[in-house]
């Protein structure tokens, strides 16, 4: 099959004869239909060093060619599906979704209802994956904040605890503003003036423009009578932790806030809970090195690549576990997402930015997406 691959540091290509994955005891072989970048795809690919080209990749959508043994009788042959295969995986090059055939973990895959197009599928698996766990981790708005699950579809006499949302434009933020809506939160969140309109349509009942900085934040305070108790950050660089904790509430030891990325002692306040955890620990990738500089430690040269791509820190290695309690909520989470999608209740259309080229596009968007070139949803490309 074709597969785009990487073989070096920003270094990718089309591999024409990659193996098809072979399917596994609880997996899923798909024909891929539909592929989304995500930023995480552009940043794993700059700092690429292995022997071994590998497969590039996250969110994919497709219909199932083979069942693996314990896979779940909702799946069927034939069926449409969407998912997370993890691009990149340490000892596992076949591993990705940018190819003609994916492999996905049944019990972490998505069916995709026929009123919901392949393009708009491929759009969920990062960001509702994000939703449920920040940073890919089981902890944002369910776990880490503990807020009430979506509620049935009927008006809620009152909203519920504020919670704030910051970078509401990000494909993650405008799936958090739509969980955190339907769960009958007071939603706040930041983005820029352009795209007000797109966030309130999703679920923000008030939005600040970040670019004001403290006055930002003065006003976020101001609005929740400063008493806001939670902030997920879907940014979690530059200001936004700045903002995030002059947002919240002033009284001590009772806020949380969940990055999106690793923030180590970088939170500003002590006085409020603050973290990331990796969501892999839901069962789909275990030990792994992640956001670490392409050079060696203590040199100028990894100094000089840490500044050169901010998400990259030289004080922070991770090394990432599978933890059972994260793999069961995650499965919880995803029926849970999936029928949310059958009740028509999730708003897939505005993520989707399509783009031509198939496979071979892929580049020229990964390329975008490093140079800041799209908000407001996913490139999204269709698989011949």
């Amino acid at each position: 099959m074709h597969a785009v691959k990487v073989r070096g540091p920003n270094d990718l290509f089309i591999d024409s004869t990659a193996p098809v994955p072979t399917v596994r005891p609880g997996h899923l072989l798909i024909k891929v239909l539909s592929v989304a970048l995500n930023p995480t795809d552009w940043k794993r690919v700059a700092i690429f060093k292995k022997e071994v080209p590998h497969t590039v990749g996250l969110d994919v959508a497709g219909r199932v060619v083979e069942c693996g043994d314990e896979v779940g009788q909702e799946y069927k042959v034939g069926n449409r599906v969407a998912g997370l295969c993890y691009g990149i995986k340490a000892g596992d090059p076949l591993s990705g979704a940018f190819g003609e055939y994916a492999l996905l973990k049944g019990a972490l895959s998505l069916p995709v209802p026929d009123d919901v197009s392949d393009a708009e599928a491929a759009t969920i698996p990062v960001g509702t994956n994000f939703v449920g766990q920040v940073e890919q981790t089981m902890i944002a708005l369910y776990q880490t904040l503990k807020l009430p699950p979506p509620s049935p579809p009927s008006k809620p006499k009152s909203l519920g605890p504020a919670v704030l949302i910051y970078g509401g434009a990000t494909a993650s933020g405008m799936f958090g503003l739509q969980f955190a809506r339907l769960s009958g939160c007071h939603v706040l969140t930041t983005c820029s003036p352009r795209n007000f309109q797109l966030v309130k349509a999703l679920g923000a009942h008030e939005v600040f423009d970040y670019h004001d900085g403290g006055a930002c934040a003065a006003a976020i305070r101001l609005a929740t009578g400063d008493k806001l108790l939670y902030a997920f950050d879907c940014v979690s660089a530059g200001s936004s932790l700045q903002i995030c904790a002059d947002a919240l509430t002033s009284q001590p030891d009772v806020a949380a806030y969940t990055a999106a990325l690793p923030i180590g002692e970088g939170f500003p306040r002590k006085d409020v809970r603050a973290g990331w955890t990796s969501g892999y620990s839901g069962g789909l990738v275990f030990h792994f090195s992640l956001l670490w500089c392409p050079s060696s430690e203590g040199s100028q040269e990894r100094e000089n690549s840490c500044r050169d791509y901010p998400i990259f820190t030289p004080r922070i290695k991770l090394t990432c576990t599978d933890n059972p309690g994260d793999a069961a909520f995650a499965v919880d989470f995803w029926m849970a997402t999936a029928e949310l999608l059958r009740q028509d209740r999730l708003r897939l259309g505005p993520l989707v930015h399509e783009r031509q080229g198939g496979l071979a596009g892929i580049a020229e968007g990964l390329a975008e997406l490093r140079a800041g070139g799209v908000s407001a949803g996913k490139l999204v490309y269709t698989i011949e």
